[in-house]
Formats: structure tokens, sequence, C-alpha cells
């Protein structure tokens, strides 16, 4: 045998050999990817069954939690408006007609005072209690109240100073104090 043909026999040798590897190999790839297809398809299918299991809890945790959200906007609307409706009341007393102000006012002060002597603050924007009213008080209950050069900053009412001890009468006040009282009877009225 020449040289030429045992190159050549060992080159159809080495052929066979890589046709009958790349075989076995083609074999393996399939069984591999055969084996692979089938655990994929298994955790699809897991996947699949378990969502299926989970999907009404998640959408009813969705709606929990939408539900919750619409509630917290609701209850913020809610609080707003409560907070209007003690806000429109401030608004009134602030706005009442001068007499029936000025009553209301002579009212709380003949409660409020008790040496006589004290000192007046009143808002910064009051109309109706001026230094003509508080001398035509004074001179009708035998008093010496005196103004307060200083304005505060309240809706109306006034707050009765006598030495470190104030009375607080403004309307912001007694609004506060009865909210707590008459606040679910607001809510009733709102939405009811």
């Amino acid at each position: 045998m020449s040289l030429a043909d045992i190159k050549a026999k060992i080159s159809a040798e080495a052929q066979a050999q890589i046709k009958s590897i790349e075989a076995e190999n083609d074999i393996r790839i399939a069984d591999v990817n055969k084996r692979a297809d089938g655990e994929i398809q298994a955790a699809r299918e897991t996947y699949r069954s378990r969502f299926a299991k989970e999907e009404p809890e998640i959408l009813k945790r969705r709606e929990i939690v939408a539900n919750l959200d619409a509630a917290k906007v609701d209850l913020g609307v809610r609080q707003r408006l409560i907070g209007e409706a003690f806000g429109g009341a401030l608004r009134l007393l602030a706005d009442l007609p001068r007499d029936r102000y000025l009553s209301f006012v002579q009212t709380l002060l003949e409660k409020a005072v008790e040496t006589g002597d004290e000192t007046l603050f009143v808002g910064k924007d009051e109309r109706h209690i001026d230094g003509a009213w508080l001398d035509n008080y004074n001179a009708g209950h035998s008093t010496r109240l005196s103004f307060s050069g200083d304005r505060l900053p309240i809706a109306g009412g006034f707050v009765l100073r006598n030495g470190k001890i104030d009375i607080n009468c403004s309307w912001d006040m007694l609004i506060g104090d009865i909210r707590p009282e008459i606040e679910a009877d607001v809510v009733k009225q709102l939405f009811g």
C-alpha cells in the first residue's frame, strides 16, 4: 500500500469516526433537548396550575387594597368637608350683624370678667368691638376693662387677660371647644 493509500484510509476512517461521534452527539443533544423541553413544559404547567390557584387570592388582595385606597380618599374628603363646615360656622360667627355680635360678646364678657380690671384683646380684623363699645360696657357694668394695643390672630370674639391668666373667648376657641361634642351630629347631617 502506498503512502497516499494509507493517508486516504486514515482520512476515511477518521471521517467515519467523526460521523459516528457526531451521530452520537446528535442523539445525546436530542435527548437533552427532549428532557429540557419536558422540564420546561412541567415548569410551565406548575406555574399555570399555581397561578390558577393563586389568581383569586391575588385579585382579592388587589380588591382589598383598592377598597382601602378608596376608603382613604373618602375619609380625606369627609374630613375636609367637616373642616369646611366648622370653618363655615366660624365665618358665620365672624359675620354676625353688629347688634347680635356685640350681644354675644357682652354675654361672654359678663361670664368671663372676674375683677373688672382685665385687659381685652381682640382680633386683627375686629370691626365691632371698639373703644366706644367698651366704654359703654364699662359704664353699664361698673368695670374698668381696657383695650390692649396688641391684636391677635383670631377670627372674632376676644381674649380677656387678668395678670398672667387669659380667658379665651375667641370664636376659634369656641368652635374648637364645641367641635368634639357636635362633630358626630355634623357628620350625620353631612353624610347621613
